[in-house]
């Protein structure tokens, strides 16, 4: 049963066959595409492929311009709290006056504004007067996005938070006050459900979709190369200890075809008019998934094939398993530097990290070399990049706890920071390079993950101390400008 179908047995049960199609009428399916997406992704956090790919399966209820800005508001953001605000009207008025009105006193009809800042932790809506909502409606759209920034997931954020707003913005039911006279208050309680119920069913059947578009596409790829897989898997000398771990996962990788498989048969099954349903949304969420492992697989049993037998595409396959080491290790300096207050860069804890990032990477440059005069054998080149990681982790560690101790004023802040980086540290992170993959539950805390735990600590110890989780509107340099918007923590 579709969801206009379901609105409509629900309405004519509580009301008939008239409330039914008055409530319809009044709810109302967002059915415009974004007329326009633009990204100033001035904080570079954005991967924009996959915010536009997210966004083009948004529906609104009028045509609208989207527009998504990062900004990185430093120190100052973290105690004003219209900084966000302050930072996107400045944005517009020195380089998208497109965003203003004719007049510049508001934001420009048809247009909404999703904006972030990573450093202030802060998110913001912004509307022109044509698109504008309440403030409840504001922060209920800045809360779509807060768990997914919370985890660093900026992209995600985003894409939530526009989705959010698409369902709120020019909702018949909000436009037409006349019509909910009309029903009478027990209309009222019927639409309100059906307009949950209704943008529910349009959240779960955008996930569907895009699931089943990204399965296709990595099932795709995995059909079109599992010949070659098979025939790199033959060429793993058996005797390596890396080796040996991934035939392992290629046996992981012959059972999953067969799985992913039934699901690619189970998904081409599924009616689209079906793809509002709990059921749908996770069975094809788990046919997305086993795609892309299953991809991400073969491109690393490849990249073993390669690497171990020093084959003439060896070193593209050792770039793969060292390069994210590296970002690690070079995401030490900005760590220091620019997110942790100044008066916490001295600390001993810090001084020993940023020594050991030096020496680390000056080893793996030395490594690269040893690897091409073969001086060292590829497992010995492997477990050094593991024993790297692991030694990062645990001055990174040390870090945290040393963070959290300066930063908090008492236990429970305290706590709160060392919960925080806590759940960073034991996320388990998927990459598809050789060690990771042939030690499936090896778990490190890398640079980036440190970043996002010190960011939610932070923000959960400073929205203690101020106890209040509302939004802030207004601009503090916008003169006369009284453009619709504000702007929250996560």
């Amino acid at each position: 049963m579709s969801i206009r179908q379901r609105v409509l047995v629900g309405g004519a049960a509580t009301l008939g066959v008239v409330g039914a199609s008055v409530g319809w009428f009044l709810v109302g399916a967002p059915e415009h595409a974004a007329t326009e997406v633009q990204v100033e992704d001035t904080a570079q956090i954005l991967f924009q492929p996959d915010l536009l790919a997210g966004i083009e399966d948004v529906r609104f209820h009028e045509p609208t311009t989207v527009a998504v800005f990062s900004h990185r508001g430093g120190q100052q953001a973290l105690t004003d709290d219209l900084a966000l605000n302050d930072a996107v009207l400045e944005h517009a008025r020195e380089n998208r006056t497109d965003w203003l009105s004719e007049d510049e006193q508001k934001w420009a009809d048809g247009l909404f504004v999703f904006a972030v800042d990573p450093e202030g932790r802060l998110v913001g809506t912004y509307f022109g007067e044509d698109r504008k909502v309440g403030e409840d409606a504001q922060l209920a759209i800045q809360d779509a996005a807060k768990d997914d920034f919370r985890a660093g997931r900026w992209t995600e954020g985003s894409v939530a938070g526009v989705e959010a707003a698409a369902d709120r913005m020019n909702a018949p039911l909000i436009r037409r006050p006349g019509g909910m006279v009309a029903a009478g208050a027990a209309s009222l309680v019927t639409l309100a459900g059906a307009g949950t119920f209704l943008g529910i069913g349009m959240h779960r059947a955008r996930k569907s979709r895009r699931s089943r578009s990204a399965g296709d596409t990595a099932m795709a790829s995995v059909v079109r190369d599992y010949e070659v897989t098979e025939l790199h898997a033959r060429l793993i000398p058996e005797d390596s200890r890396y080796g040996g771990l991934m035939l392992r996962r290629y046996d992981d990788y012959t059972r999953g075809f067969r799985e992913l498989t039934d699901l690619g048969n189970e998904a081409r099954g599924i009616r689209e008019k079906d793809y509002d349903t709990p059921e749908v949304v996770e069975r094809l969420a788990a046919y997305e998934e086993k795609a892309t492992s299953l991809d991400n697989l073969d491109d690393v049993i490849a990249d073993t094939a390669a690497f171990l037998n020093r084959d003439h595409t060896w070193v593209e396959a050792w770039n793969r398993q060292v390069d994210p080491v590296r970002e690690d290790l070079e995401g030490v300096e900005p760590l220091l530097e620019k997110e942790l207050p100044e008066e916490m860069r001295g600390l001993r804890e810090a001084q020993k990290l940023r020594e050991f990032a030096s020496e680390a990477l000056a080893g793996l440059d030395r490594l690269r070399g040893d690897l091409e005069h073969r001086r060292v054998v590829p497992d010995d080149a492997l477990d050094h990049l593991r024993t790297t990681r692991d030694r990062l982790s645990e001055r990174l560690d040390a870090l945290a706890g040393a963070v959290a101790r300066e930063f908090g004023e008492d236990e429970d802040e305290r706590e709160t920071m060392e919960k925080a980086m806590r759940a960073q540290r034991e996320r388990r992170i998927s990459e598809p390079t050789i060690i990771a993959t042939a030690y499936p539950t090896w778990m490190w805390f890398g640079s980036s993950s440190f970043v996002s735990g010190w960011s939610t600590g932070k923000s959960e110890v400073e929205q203690s101390r101020s106890s209040s989780s509302g939004g802030s509107s207004g601009y503090s340099g916008g003169g006369s400008f009284s453009g619709a918007g504000s702007s929250s923590r996560f």
